[in-house]
């Protein structure tokens, strides 16, 4: 009897699901979705990387660069030049493949993540936090130390722990999100006209990828209004998606339509947060058997869709 995806998203995995605190975030966890969504992970650093506007950074006068601490410690004192940033871009990619194909996975996921990191504190040194990778970034860290084994039958702590902490992560990247909103701006930021001026300073300036969208939208204050307070809502009550897992796919599917929506009405490309939430809210797991079979591990790769070895042909 086979599960769906969305069963799959919702299910409680172990008898860590019932326990609160540290027991939540050192819950058993299936090392099949772990390898699967570190795998999966790996793709998308690779995409960011291969993709990222990292080489038009190259060229900044030195009197402007205004580089976060972690690229302090590495001495640099000026943006870099064009060679060395494709350099760190083709190594990071490089790794990010040899991840998700199974090459020393840990060690090449680590080496695709800290090119990630390089590269994004590169577009922070503009003088502008950019959050584009923050997420990602955050809430992928404990996946650096997971020890994803081939056997993807084990189910422990050790396979929990990383997605587990992950999640955690995310959730109060979004919470913090939202308290910020209400620290700098309060409830104002719902019931003012802040959503109406965005929207319509959006929509002046040519940024979004649909235009009337965000005027219809900075045209109605009651439209805009309900949309700032979903948008504060969905911030504040995140941590429930860590602490109710059958509520993960409801908010998986708010933080997609939250970034889609942010994209088609201000034109910011916030696709990595969305990935983000999808992978670690879902169990991603319950994929295609292709999938499964390539990447399950030599263990399960010999099972049958039932977990039963397969037969072996006769030679009679």
């Amino acid at each position: 009897m086979t599960s769906t995806f969305w069963d799959h998203a919702s299910a409680r995995t172990g008898p860590g699901r019932s326990q609160n605190g540290w027991g939540r975030v050192f819950e058993r966890g299936s090392a099949r979705r772990l390898l699967v969504t570190r795998t999966l992970f790996a793709v998308l650093i690779g995409l960011r990387i291969a993709l990222g506007p990292y080489r038009t950074l190259a060229g900044q006068p030195p009197a402007l660069f205004r580089p976060p601490s972690f690229l302090r410690l590495l001495g640099l004192d000026a943006m870099p030049s064009a060679w060395v940033i494709g350099l760190v871009q083709v190594v990071g990619v490089a790794a990010a493949v040899l991840a998700a194909r199974g090459r020393s996975p840990r060690a090449a996921f680590v080496a695709a993540w800290l090119s990630l990191l390089f590269l994004a504190g590169l577009r922070t040194s503009l003088g502008k936090v950019l959050h584009n990778d923050t997420a990602l970034l955050l809430a992928t860290f404990p996946l650096l130390f997971a020890d994803a084994g081939e056997d993807s039958s084990e189910e422990g702590r050790r396979s929990g722990w990383p997605l587990s902490l992950g999640l955690a992560v995310l959730c109060l990247i979004y919470f913090f999100a939202g308290v910020a909103k209400l620290r700098h701006s309060g409830l104002a930021w719902v019931t003012g006209d802040n959503m109406r001026y965005v929207m319509l300073s959006a929509w002046r300036g040519g940024k979004p990828e649909f235009p009337q969208i965000a005027r219809l939208i900075g045209a109605s204050s009651f439209l805009a209004r309900d949309i700032a307070g979903f948008i504060l809502l969905l911030e504040l009550l995140f941590p429930l998606a860590f602490l109710v897992p059958r509520a993960r796919p409801l908010f998986a599917g708010a933080a997609v339509l939250l970034h889609v929506g942010t994209w088609f009405t201000l034109g910011i490309d916030y696709w990595l947060w969305a990935a983000t939430a999808v992978l670690l809210l879902l169990d991603v797991s319950a994929l295609p058997p292709w999938w499964a079979a390539r990447r399950a591990g030599p263990a399960t790769a010999r099972r049958g869709a039932a977990g039963l070895p397969t037969a072996r042909p006769s030679l009679r």
